[in-house]
């Protein structure tokens, strides 16, 4: 945890000297944030929904809060990586997509290591891939996002990509920041690439039919998903730290890749609005008491929700005017805690409303200026 820990205030202490802390950005919410892997429990468990991950080799462990692959001590070279259940994640039922992932890499990267890959590998040989993937360490001294899907026969060909020309993302003890998404624009899927949330580059998603190939998220394969993995045989798995990667089911605005990008490793979502899915699930509906009560002029609003929902939480005046909307989304069953910030009201007396479909709830605070 204290490299971690080093890495992330060596990041921040550089924000604050180039004068990028705080530039801004847009929160996506939690809505469309489906799966997320902190490695903060000491396990490749999904904190969001049930894409739990298998280690698969002896020389990758978490450790310190990252998943970490190490080289094999006999042989020097990399052999372990994590499998996932591509069948739960299901990313061929999506609109859109946005990977985020946080890592540093081990500079003995040499070769075409790809840090996730979702879909299918044609047992390795390339022929008939239908995968998103992408590869911050590449032999052709690039890093390379690219989606390759259709019933076509010759590897590595029918790929679309962007490609970060002249870099590639393995110098040691660098931390790194990437979101690779398709965004669905008039049926037409684009691919996209940011690095330390700098769009990097786009291409369209492109199908010749008759060539076999159809390069859209339908088509990505659920045969599996993996962290730390080759794409194809020959290739060895990606060495280094993987921090965090969160999946989202929908492509992420140039502002909202900002906001992750200062919230910093582990910084979104709010601790508080992720439960790990094998911990004890609230039984009841339930608004609590805000803290601190009285306040001037921020406080903290928590609920509990049974199950999976849309729900509102409003303020309003002693005359029954709503004067804030906190929250108005679908949320998964847990326990939320929404931040008030009452600056430009005045002293006195509110309530705060929290509504579901079936339920409601409504508690008293106080401004005391």
């Amino acid at each position: 945890m204290c490299r971690k820990l080093n890495y992330f205030l060596f990041f921040v202490l550089t924000l604050v000297l180039t004068g990028s802390l705080g530039a801004g950005g847009t929160d996506p919410g939690t809505a469309h944030l489906k799966h997320l892997w902190t490695f903060e429990d000491g396990t490749c468990n999904d904190l969001l929904g049930d894409a739990d991950g298998v280690f698969n080799g002896e020389n990758i462990v978490v450790e310190g809060g990252d998943l970490v692959n190490y080289p094999n001590p006999t042989s020097g070279t990399a052999d372990s990586w994590v499998d996932l259940p591509g069948e739960v994640l299901e990313l061929n039922l999506y609109d859109e997509i946005a990977v985020a992932a946080w890592f540093t890499p081990n500079p003995a990267n040499s070769q075409w290591e790809t840090l996730w890959f979702f879909g299918n590998d044609g047992n390795g040989a390339g022929t008939g891939s239908d995968g998103f993937a992408f590869q911050p360490r590449r032999a052709d001294n690039k890093a390379r996002t690219w989606v390759t899907t259709g019933s076509w026969s010759g590897p590595y060909s029918n790929e679309d990509g962007v490609d970060d020309v002249g870099n590639n993302y393995n110098n040691e003890g660098e931390l790194y920041y990437v979101v690779c998404q398709i965004n669905n624009l008039a049926d037409q899927g684009q691919l996209m690439m940011y690095h330390n949330a700098d769009l990097i580059g786009t291409t369209d998603l492109k199908s010749d039919v008759a060539a076999g190939k159809d390069n859209q998220i339908e088509n990505i394969s659920q045969n599996f998903a993996r962290f730390c993995h080759s794409c194809y045989s020959g290739d060895q798995p990606w060495l280094g730290n993987l921090h965090e990667i969160m999946i989202f089911d929908k492509a992420l605005s140039d502002d909202e890749v900002m906001y992750l990008f200062d919230a910093g490793v582990n910084g979104f979502p709010p601790i508080t609005s992720v439960k790990n899915k094998d911990a004890k699930l609230p039984q009841a509906f339930s608004l609590s008491q805000n803290y601190p009560n009285p306040f001037n002029p921020t406080t903290n609003i928590t609920f509990t929700l049974k199950q999976k929902e849309a729900v509102k939480l409003t303020v309003h005046d002693v005359m029954g005017k709503q004067v804030a909307t906190l929250l108005d989304e679908t949320r998964n069953p847990g326990e939320y805690t929404i931040a008030f910030d009452a600056k430009g009201l005045i002293s006195g007396v509110y309530y705060y409303r929290l509504q579901t479909k079936g339920q409601e709830a409504t508690k008293k605070m106080v401004l005391m200026r």
